[in-house]
């Protein structure tokens, strides 16, 4: 089985083994840049978005070798108004079907994923804030409560998110946490960065268990915005997600110490599926 988590910004998808330790662990993984939240209008997903996802997903049923498969979509599919059109012949044509979820089923999956990647790392993760910065939203949790925020990097990139992220900062308020983890492309390409790693040579494990602070993510934006190699540094037209993201994630993660985790949802679809957890189609 192969799990498969179809982002407003990148499609993500793994496999994993059962480990003794009753963990799961990651035995093959697959990442494309879609920027499926690029030019979402009324009308729904824009038809270049809708390219580079069957262009992805086309990928990966060449490269990955699966029989059964449960697939994910989030944010910028709950907002399109064409993504049951767009899924049907995803369907017709790789014979994936995608279930698109709520933010608080994303964020559930998502804690999961976090949460067996901590106890492989001996992490405590009792009193600890999760922060998940998406494309189209931002998954924020503490213990068994989790709200989603309808920004990301892309709507931020493309509207004004000012107020929701606002709220998003009045929410974190109210909990007393010992640090903070953060999941998804902008902490781990900072971590990333930190260690002296770029997009091509990107490793996990790695990454895992980095700490950053505020000060990483101004320096990594600053980087971003100077720099003549960008694309090299974090992939070909990311830098202006990445800086975005880093100015977000300044804003909410305030002096709090963060720890980068990398897995997320798509693990945490996989070991939910495997030990029916959750519900899911």
């Amino acid at each position: 089985m192969i799990s498969i988590d179809l982002g407003s910004n990148t499609i993500r998808a793994c496999k994993m083994e059962l480990l003794s330790s009753g963990l799961f662990e990651c035995v093959y993984s697959f990442e494309r840049i879609v920027g499926s939240a690029r030019g979402l209008s009324h009308t729904g997903l824009a038809t270049d978005a809708m390219e580079r996802i069957r262009t992805a997903v086309a990928q990966l049923c060449a490269e990955a070798s699966f029989s059964s498969s449960i697939a994910v979509a989030t944010e910028a599919f709950r907002q399109a108004a064409n993504s049951a059109e767009f899924f049907r012949q995803i369907r017709t044509e790789f014979g994936i079907e995608f279930n698109i979820i709520s933010g608080e089923v994303e964020a559930y999956l998502t804690r999961l994923g976090v949460e067996n990647r901590a106890k492989i790392l001996n992490l405590n993760l009792k009193d600890s804030l999760l922060i998940d910065l998406g494309g189209a939203s931002t998954e924020i949790s503490f213990g068994k409560v989790s709200r989603s925020f309808s920004f990301g990097i892309i709507t931020a990139l493309e509207s004004d998110k000012r107020a929701e992220i606002s709220m998003a900062i009045e929410f974190i308020k109210q909990f007393k946490f010992n640090n903070i983890i953060l999941t998804s492309g902008v902490p781990t390409t900072v971590a990333a960065l930190k260690q002296g790693l770029n997009y091509t040579n990107y490793r996990a494990d790695l990454i895992n268990g980095v700490q950053i602070k505020n000060t990483d993510l101004n320096w990594a934006a600053n980087l971003l915005k100077t720099t003549l190699n960008k694309d090299e540094l974090v992939g070909k037209n990311r830098a202006d997600l990445i800086v975005k993201g880093c100015e977000i994630l300044s804003n909410l993660v305030g002096f709090s110490p963060c720890i980068v985790i990398d897995d997320g949802l798509r693990e945490g679809l996989f070991i939910a599926k495997k030990l029916n957890l959750k519900e899911i189609k």
